[in-house]
Order: C-alpha cells, then structure tokens, then sequence
C-alpha cells in the first residue's frame, strides 16, 4: 500500500466509524472474514489484500444515508429501503474520486448483487469474484450479530441460510466460509465482536 492510498483509507474508515459505529465495526469484521475466505480459496496475496481493502469499505457509501435512517431502531419503510439501497453506488462514487483506490471501486458497487439477478443496484447476475466474497461475508455477518429489529443467528444458523440461497450466493465461497469458520472455533462463542477471525 503506497503512502497516499494507506491516507485515504484510514481518511475514509475515520469518517466512517465517526459518521456511525456499528457501520465500522461491521466492515472490520467483514473484512477479516473476506481475507480468510479468500485465502481458502487460495488466492494470490495481491488479491487477497485487494478483497481485505475493498471489504473495509464495502460500506463506505453509508456515509452519504441520512443517519436517521441508518440508525432506524426499526425496519425500514420500502421508500427508507430504496434510500438505503443506494449506498453501493455512493460508495463507488466516493472510490471513483480517488484515483489510489479506484480499483477497489468494484467490490464496493457489487457487494449487493446476488447471482440469481435479484439484487441491487443493478440486477446483475455476473458478479466480480471478490465482490461474491464479501457478498457472502456481509450477509454472514449481518445474520450474526444482533440488529434493533432482531436477535442474532447461531453462526451454524446463517450458514445454514446462506445454503438455502443457493441461487444467489457462490456455494463454493459459502463452503469456503464455513471452513474457516469451523478452523476459528471462537466464532461460535462469545467473541461475536470480531467474528473470533485473525489475519
């Protein structure tokens, strides 16, 4: 990482985790899940680290949602939803203005689109691998840890979803994913908070 790029990102994550905390700490844990899944999946270290970085700030474009929506104690209203559903683009707007770290601009646009074409924002059924990842890792992530709304699943729960939603995750990235939660043994314990996952 060159010295403007290692700028920027820790520029990008200080605004994050100031404009909405449990947004930050979300991609942390994404992020280390995306690298070990990548590593499973026995990519090169320039990829892997290429995954780690876009999944750090796969939710960048979170910064531009009304905070009253993006920290809505309550499900979100359909309008709310179509709201939030823009932060993707946001998010590749954001890394497109930022020539060092314009090649993550993929990962951040098409984390939400899912491979059955039912996803946002652009209904896309062909999907960059490392935004696959962290698809899978987002959702994983999302599933585990508590929400205002709803309590959070056992780890075996939500791959256990993810299995179900065969038409839209890479089964193979969910089989990836299990592994290295089953070699993480903590993840399904108390340590939520970073998904028991070391890089």
């Amino acid at each position: 990482m060159n010295y403007d790029e290692e700028k920027l990102m820790s520029h990008l994550l200080i605004s994050l985790r100031n404009y909405h905390y449990e947004t930050y700490k979300h991609s942390i844990r994404v992020a280390k899940l995306s690298y070990n899944v990548a590593n499973m999946m026995r990519l090169n270290m320039k990829e892997k680290i290429a995954i780690y970085k876009g999944a750090l700030l796969h939710d960048i474009g979170k910064v531009m949602i009304p905070i009253n929506i993006l920290a809505k104690p309550d499900k979100l209203t359909e309008l709310e939803y179509d709201v939030m559903k823009l932060h993707p683009i946001y998010g590749a707007d954001i890394l497109e203005a930022l020539t060092p770290l314009s090649y993550l601009t993929s990962t951040v646009l098409y984390h939400h689109e899912r491979l059955d074409g039912t996803g946002y924002p652009y209904g896309l059924k062909i999907i960059p691998f490392g935004a696959q990842i962290v698809a899978v890792c987002d959702s994983f992530d999302a599933m585990t840890n508590d929400r205002q709304y709803r309590k959070a699943k056992s780890a075996i729960e939500a791959i256990q979803d993810l299995r179900e939603c065969d038409a839209k995750y890479n089964q193979m990235l969910v089989s990836a994913l299990e592994n290295v939660i089953k070699t993480n043994a903590k993840v399904f314990g108390k340590n939520r908070e970073s998904n028991g996952i070391a890089i």
